[in-house]
């Protein structure tokens, strides 16, 4: 009995030496966000041929459980979407755009319009510095889009 009891300590002992060692990789959609300074909250300030917003229009990349999305609120309602990125090309692609359904006045639902629009249609990214965005469309060419870091 003893024999037994000195085999068994001695065999737990064992197998508490010989733990498992746990090696997770890098989830590269994070790594990939957080390299390429995407991730945050940003403020639409205008686009290239001069147009201001007459709102205050946000937009924030996250990055949830290695799913790339993002949000924010536009002239009248609140939006979301995903998004893939290349970070050596600087791509972007992002998904249908959802949104809440707020009634709003005429101006503000088209400015809203164009602003979803033109979201779908951003083919690459660019951060001129840690605080300036430009996302560079496809339709209209040569639009882009100026954000500023909240």
């Amino acid at each position: 009995m003893k024999n037994l009891t000195i085999t068994l300590i001695i065999s737990s002992l064992l197998m508490m030496a010989c733990g498992k060692e746990s090696v997770e990789a890098a989830n590269p959609n994070l790594s990939a966000l957080s390299t390429s300074g995407l991730l945050g909250q940003w403020k639409f300030k205008g686009y290239a041929d001069g147009k201001v917003p007459a709102y205050d229009v946000t937009l924030e990349f996250k990055d949830e459980e290695g799913k790339n999305t993002l949000n924010g609120r536009s002239s009248v309602n609140f939006y979301f979407a995903t998004f893939e990125t290349n970070d050596a090309t600087k791509t972007m692609t992002i998904s249908t755009i959802g949104s809440t359904k707020i009634a709003g006045t005429p101006e503000a639902n088209q400015f809203e319009m164009v602003y979803y629009e033109r979201l779908r249609n951003v083919a690459h990214y660019e951060l001129k510095t840690n605080n300036t965005l430009l996302l560079y469309l496809s339709n209209p060419a040569k639009e882009v889009m100026y954000f500023e870091r909240k």
